[in-house]
């Protein structure tokens, strides 16, 4: 009976070994096309490096970052790598309200003015307008965006300084319009009702009890600034250094943290609110904050601080996040309790949005399904080769812009073309054809005009707009 018993035992366990290793050997494929799909992706589109977390049922299944994030020490990304988290945050911001309220604080459906030690006398006291207006922006206030450059010499305006200008442009409930002045006020609205700064009261309520160890997610510390990805802004699949900016309006996203640290955020929405037995939020304000208020275009809605993308009849919370050479998403299914969060150090423009987002859904198919057998397909921007040799001597000069007393400068340094503005902004500039150039750090294209061999003029296209200047 012993033998038996000891056989079977045996039987079993080789049974169960060769199991593992086969569960593991099909694995092992479907990881490594993971990996080596993503260091195309970053190949072909000339992002210089991105950072992804794949989680599910509470448990991170994949953490890891590709590239580099200082392109030119060649430091390689690692999870331990800092991003912005850009309009992501915003998800942060409401769910902080949404304590508020659970705690009796302030009453979402109640006038903003309400709670506020100094109300916003542009609000209309017949269509007042609530925090509930704000998380879901449909308060009517216009969207804007005060980015101020990290080396300049020049004062931030405080949080209420901003919202004391706010001046609704419709009436609450008309209208989706999104706006970071909004979460501008949320976070004021935290700092009135707790008596705490907006950073002091995420840090002790939120992001301290996930366990989250990034403090100084507002205003980097040093040790942090070691650890940050560079900014950088793409041009014809190449990566330029951006400058590095901050955002005034910073609840509604300007935040440094690692990849890790959102998500193990996400995964407490994922869990009703609950995280390694930490209560941060009830079952009930998570699932008031995941339905959709209003639909923002066809089949994607907004809700309490997160977007909702209706795919084939189902709803899926999703966010987009960036803020100049930055850019990263996340998607989270409740039904499967999981969800994908991914950073770059890469600046926002249509075709990056594309890339991050097919990049979001081929990933989000693998943790969903646990099963991924199609390639990556990446939509790229090619540059047009020069199809002469460009005299840099040629363009050099001063352009006076039509309709202004200021000029535009072109200069040379070395072999490289410089565009100065008025502002005295110096502005590399590379050839895209032969006349055609365009900023490295910009969305903008300049084109020269030429008569007989001679430039005469130069047009600046920027934001759909056009610029001209004739050479004097």
């Amino acid at each position: 009976m012993k033998n038996i018993a000891y056989s079977l035992f045996l039987l079993t366990f080789l049974l169960y070994t060769a199991s593992c290793k086969k569960n593991r050997d099909t694995e092992k494929p479907i990881e490594k096309n993971i990996d080596t799909e993503i260091e195309n992706w970053l190949s072909k589109t000339g992002i210089p490096s991105t950072s992804i977390v794949l989680f599910k049922n509470g448990n991170v299944l994949k953490s890891k970052a590709y590239g580099y994030s200082n392109l030119k020490t060649k430091t390689l990304a690692n999870t331990s790598t800092i991003y912005n988290t850009g309009s992501n945050f915003k998800s942060v911001t409401a769910t902080a309200i949404m304590q508020l309220e659970e705690k009796g604080l302030i009453d979402i459906d109640k006038p903003i003015n309400t709670y506020l030690k100094e109300p916003i006398k542009y609000f209309n006291k017949n269509t007042p307008i609530t925090a509930r207006h704000l998380m879901s922006h449909q308060s009517g206030i216009p969207s804007s965006i005060g980015i101020n450059k990290v080396w300049e010499r020049k004062p931030n305006r405080t949080l209420r300084e901003i919202v004391t200008a706010i001046k609704p442009t419709t009436k609450p409930d008309e209208k989706h319009i999104y706006s970071n002045d909004g979460y501008a006020l949320l976070g004021l609205l935290i700092e009135d009702v707790t008596g705490l700064t907006y950073e002091e009261y995420i840090w002790k309520n939120i992001l301290d009890p996930l366990g989250i160890e990034t403090f100084g997610f507002l205003r980097p510390t040093p040790e942090m600034i070691e650890d940050l990805a560079l900014p950088y802004h793409i041009r014809y699949n190449q990566a330029y250094p951006t400058n590095q900016l901050h955002l005034e309006q910073y609840p509604a996203g300007d935040i440094f943290l690692k990849p890790i640290d959102m998500a193990k955020f996400l995964m407490m929405h994922l869990n009703e609110g609950e995280i390694s037995s930490t209560k941060i939020l009830s079952k009930k304000s998570v699932e008031k904050m995941h339905l959709p208020n209003l639909e923002v275009e066809e089949n994607f809605y907004y809700g309490l601080g997160f977007g909702i993308d209706q795919i084939d009849g189902k709803n899926y919370s999703y966010h987009q996040g960036s803020l100049p050479g930055y850019l990263s998403v996340f998607q989270i299914d409740f039904e499967t309790k999981t969800g994908v969060y991914i950073t770059s150090n890469v600046s926002s423009s249509p075709i990056q949005d594309k890339q991050i987002n097919l990049l979001l859904k081929y990933l989000f198919e693998y943790v969903k399904n646990d099963n991924l057998k199609r390639d990556l397909e990446v939509p790229i921007n090619k540059k047009t080769p020069v199809s002469r040799t460009i005299k840099l001597g040629n363009y050099i000069g001063k352009y006076k812009i039509e309709g202004a007393p200021v000029y535009l400068t072109i200069d040379k340094i070395g072999n490289q073309l410089f565009l100065i503005n008025p502002a005295k902004e110096r502005f590399r500039i590379e050839s895209l054809n032969s006349n055609r150039f365009f900023i490295t750090t910009e969305n903008e294209d300049i084109e020269f005009k030429e008569n007989k061999g001679n430039i005469e003029s130069l047009k600046i296209f920027s934001m759909g707009k056009e610029i001209n200047a004739k050479k004097e």
